[in-house]
């Protein structure tokens, strides 16, 4: 089983960061998505939306987000992409952003509102610089769009429409969906809304990895509001998702 999970850099603080990181690494999990917060986003369900204004009232920039990617280095992550929303990239510079994410060794950039026509060159740069575009696909989307998916190779597949946070089922047309995708080769990362152990348990087979995002944001919140320790409610969060 491999995890993906998902952390808003600011949020609820430096050192809350990154007791939420080390806990998270420490517990197993293999990814670590790291979310730039934004003003007005598009995807994101209440504990994320209000994880990302914490961070921003807190004074949260742009480029603060290398000193989170430190943090989660040093919590042991090997592996980190960096989620933000494409008005942040295009207000930094597009190919400065896409050269400062590779030299700070992100291995994927999530940016959920910017479409697979990519008119704007956001998604052939990356590749041109060497880190990989993630593009988001829906589960139970046409052909048609599925054929753009062709010059990448790692995809996030949200598991149903809407916002993040709320339940979801994983049911056959899913399964099938991811299935068919996986035999095409591609590396896929499913979530949205995966917040108990028998969701990770039906999609493990069918991804590279399950993404965590919000339970564990809610499990921070919780956390950070009754002033208990961070890295004990995470940790021991992940352990009921993954029975360790």
């Amino acid at each position: 089983m491999r995890l993906m999970v998902h952390l808003v850099a600011g949020f609820p603080s430096r050192a809350g960061f990154a007791a939420a990181a080390g806990a998270l690494r420490n517990g197993g999990a293999e990814i670590l998505e790291i979310q730039i917060p934004f003003s007005d986003p598009s995807a994101d369900g209440p504990a994320i939306t209000l994880a990302s204004e914490s961070a921003l009232r807190s004074g949260f920039r742009t480029v603060d987000i290398f000193d989170y990617i430190r943090i989660a280095r040093g919590a042991g992550f090997e592996r980190i992409m960096v989620m933000t929303y494409a008005n942040i990239p295009f207000r930094y510079g597009v190919e400065k952003y896409i050269k400062d994410m590779r030299a700070a060794g992100v291995e994927g950039l999530i940016t959920p509102d910017l479409p697979l026509e990519d008119t704007e060159g956001y998604y052939r740069l990356a590749l041109r610089h060497g880190i990989a575009p993630v593009p988001v696909a829906v589960a139970g989307m046409l052909p048609a769009r599925l054929k753009m998916l062709r010059p990448y190779k790692k995809i996030y597949v949200s598991l149903r429409t809407g916002i993040t946070g709320a339940d979801t089922v994983i049911s056959a047309a899913v399964k099938k969906f991811l299935r068919g995708l996986s035999g095409a080769g591609y590396e896929i990362y499913g979530g949205f809304g995966i917040n108990k152990a028998g969701q990770i348990k039906a999609l493990s087979p069918l991804v590279h990895a399950v993404v965590v995002g919000s339970y564990f944001t809610r499990t921070v919140q919780k956390a950070a509001s009754e002033k208990k320790d961070i890295y004990a409610a995470v940790k021991s969060a992940l352990g009921k998702l993954t029975g360790s």
